[in-house]
């Protein structure tokens, strides 16, 4: 009769609740690297154990405890010696009526409690108690970890410790994890006190992608600063070994440096980023003096640009956009909150067509007009951001990120962050704009993107900035963020209040400029009520 299965208790072995119990009586917990299976009548046994487990590991046999008499032998197809394998106790014996290869275990008080059993169709089973296990090869080596002075490597399995072992002469410590890479995690946190007594843990796994996620894993539970990795050029050591590149391995474990956290780099390390190409301008400025100033605007620079309400932000915005679609032919984003994509259409067409449109549409006919919006748009380089009011930042972020990766998009402008921020549920109005800003930097950073954004200014005492005061870093909303992580900062400034010619220029101030390190007073400009344009009337630097 067939057994079925019962129930489901805890493991005597591992103690967790993962053995399920059959009707006839015997039990087996499938936990990872347990293996307890038991059996109260072994003669009379009917089981229909799955393929996948048969084939993945035979059952332990906790009845049968009994260890195997191991002769060690040389392993010639693999290239591994006699002396490599009487070091370690790896040799032959027979079981079950045939020849297999064994690797006998301790545990942490140095007596044999199991053994690895390789057979000659290449599976694997175990015999006796793993529970406890040292790593392999552990019991060689205590003497040179006490003083901290040699490095110990690490394998994922006993042959592969043996080739190492073997290529560095027997005389450097080498051990392997007892039951494949997925486990190695859990051994050598077991394993931690021992390990850490040496320099430096060398990381020795197959070069495959199991090996290398096992090794990043490995590396979250051992001792910081001390770990290292070594990346193979074949699959496994023994590949080498067999190949007599025991050099290459060597080279390999004697060299490879620990792992740092992703932020530390060492100076010598360094060359390459050294010797990099420094980023060129994606595009320059229709401002002369701005140029100047800047060299341009930059790949992931972030660019701020500061006035008080009403003093042509968007004006200067939309100018910028003009410039960047038809003059440096960039793939562009435009995120307006504060207008609907219609005017902005409208402003970006006007200035192609040097009219302001929505004072002034009658001026030119619609074939006109339609000319010049498939101009600034058939190229499909604009992208606009349907939208108007308050927003989510992270909602913001996706967007950017994917106009940056997906779209192609070079450059984006964000009039305004104030607007972005305004939801946020924290302290003040400042720590939401820092809080956002980190975000964006980061963005910048990692898809190469570069961002002008438009800020408001905080309400100043005494002169309002709207009567023509001057703009300085003091007066940035949320000022840490903005003026920390901006690489650039351009402050525009215009009289409100004055008479006719005054009300009509605007006062461009660079009050940050990370590449060049130049600020101060740039371009002065004049809007064109005729044609919508601010156009360049006097330079205050220079001849």
């Amino acid at each position: 009769m067939k057994s079925t299965y019962k129930i489901k208790e805890v493991c005597p072995e591992c103690g967790k609740k993962n053995c399920a119990v059959f009707s006839d009586g015997h039990k087996h917990c499938f936990t990872m690297d347990c293996g307890y299976t038991y059996y109260p009548d072994k003669k009379n046994l009917s089981v229909a154990y799955s393929k996948k487990m048969i084939d993945k590991v035979t059952p332990l046999f906790k009845r049968s405890p009994k260890l195997l008499k191991v002769t060690p032998i040389a392993l010639s197809k693999r290239g591994i010696t006699k002396e490599t394998c009487e070091l370690f106790g790896y040799g032959q014996a027979e079981y079950k009526g045939m020849p297999v290869q064994v690797a006998t275990y301790k545990d942490q008080k140095g007596n044999d409690v199991a053994q690895h059993i390789r057979f000659p169709d290449k599976k694997f089973a175990w015999i006796g108690d793993i529970s406890n296990v040292q790593l392999w090869g552990q019991h060689l080596w205590r003497q040179h970890g006490s003083n901290g002075s040699v490095f110990i490597s690490v394998f994922e399995g006993e042959v592969d410790c043996l080739s190492g072992s073997q290529i560095q002469g027997n005389k450097f410590p080498c051990v392997s994890i007892p039951s494949g890479v997925q486990s190695a995690a859990k051994y050598l946190a077991a394993n931690y006190k021992w390990l850490d007594s040496y320099c430096r843990i060398v990381l020795c796994f197959d070069n495959d992608e199991a090996g290398n996620r096992a090794a990043e894993k490995c590396l979250e539970v051992l001792p910081k600063g001390k770990v290292a990795i070594a990346k193979l050029d074949r699959n496994d050591v023994n590949d080498h070994l067999v190949l007599n590149e025991g050099e290459i391995v060597k080279d390999k474990l004697w060299k490879a440096r620990p792992v740092r956290p992703d932020c530390l780099i060492n100076g010598a390390d360094c060359w390459d980023l050294f010797t990099k190409e420094t980023s060129k301008p994606i595009t320059d400025f229709p401002f002369p003096k701005l140029n100047e100033f800047t060299q341009g605007l930059f790949p992931s620079q972030l660019f701020t640009v500061a006035s008080g309400s009403g003093a042509g932000k968007s004006t200067i915005c939309r100018e910028l956009a003009h410039h960047f679609l038809c003059k440096s032919n960039l793939k562009l984003g435009y995120i307006g909150l504060e207008e609907s994509v219609q005017r902005t259409l409208q402003g970006l067409v006007g200035i192609e067509l040097n009219c302001p449109l929505h004072l002034n549409s009658e001026r030119y006919t619609d074939e006109e007009v339609r000319n010049a919006f498939d101009k600034l748009t058939s190229s499909r380089n604009l992208y606009l951001y349907n939208h108007f009011g308050s927003l989510e930042p992270d909602v913001l972020l996706e967007q950017i990120r994917y106009l940056a990766t997906v779209d192609g998009v070079q450059v984006v402008i964000l009039d305004h962050i104030t607007i972005v921020t305004s939801g946020l549920e924290l302290d003040n109005e400042r720590r939401a704009i820092d809080v956002t800003m980190t975000k964006l930097r980061s963005l910048c950073e990692s898809t190469g993107i570069a961002l002008i954004l438009v800020s408001h200014l905080r309400r100043p005492v005494g002169q309002a900035h709207e009567e023509g005061r001057e703009i300085s870093t003091s007066d940035l909303k949320g000022s840490s963020g903005l003026l920390q992580l901006s690489d650039v900062v351009l402050g525009a400034s215009r009289n409100q209040v004055g008479d006719a010619s005054e009300r009509s220029r605007l006062q461009l101030k660079i009050l940050k400029s990370r590449h060049t390190g130049m600020t101060g007073e740039v371009d002065k400009l004049l809007y064109d009520q005729k044609t919508g344009r601010l156009i360049v009337y006097e330079n205050t630097f220079g001849l």
